[in-house]
């Protein structure tokens, strides 16, 4: 009688120890997804005076002083981003934030301008551009992230 009650009481505690380890595996994987559809965006802070001139994609990263940076939820934000309209660099001003997604082992990396309306999109060698002519993506960044505001 005393050895099947101790068995029952063992039985129950590894059957809760599971449990929990479940629950926390589950926790677990819950964050580590929720990191891999993160993006990080950088923000080129340089102002007149420390950048006189236009801001390239060298220029960019050459002053990592000047970044500021975020960790924003994809959410299928850069789907949506490539799903407008391929366009000509012609709206493209200066290169002021860099928006890095991480797929497995690959990485895009799209820039944008102060008007979050131009886009590049870099693959490999070759850039592909877009324009946001309403700017519904400026403003749902704008609305979500005080970091895409110009006073924050």
């Amino acid at each position: 009688m005393k050895n099947k009650f101790l068995f029952s009481i063992v039985t129950l505690g590894v059957l809760f120890f599971n449990s929990c380890r479940t629950k926390r595996d589950d926790i677990y994987s819950k964050i580590k997804k929720s990191y891999i559809d993160k993006v990080e965006v950088i923000k080129f802070m340089g102002t007149i005076r420390t950048q006189p001139y236009p801001v390239d994609e060298k220029i960019f990263w050459s002053y990592q002083d000047e970044h500021a940076k975020l960790l924003i939820s994809n959410l299928g934000f850069i789907d949506d981003i490539k799903s407008i309209k391929d366009t000509t660099s012609t709206y493209f001003e200066d290169y002021n934030y860099a928006f890095i997604v991480k797929k497995g082992k690959e990485t895009d990396t799209l820039y944008s301008d102060s008007t979050l309306k131009s886009w590049i999109l870099k693959k490999g060698k070759k850039n592909i551009y877009f324009y946001d002519k309403n700017g519904e993506t400026a403003d749902n960044l704008r609305h979500k992230y005080s970091f895409f505001r110009n006073c924050w």
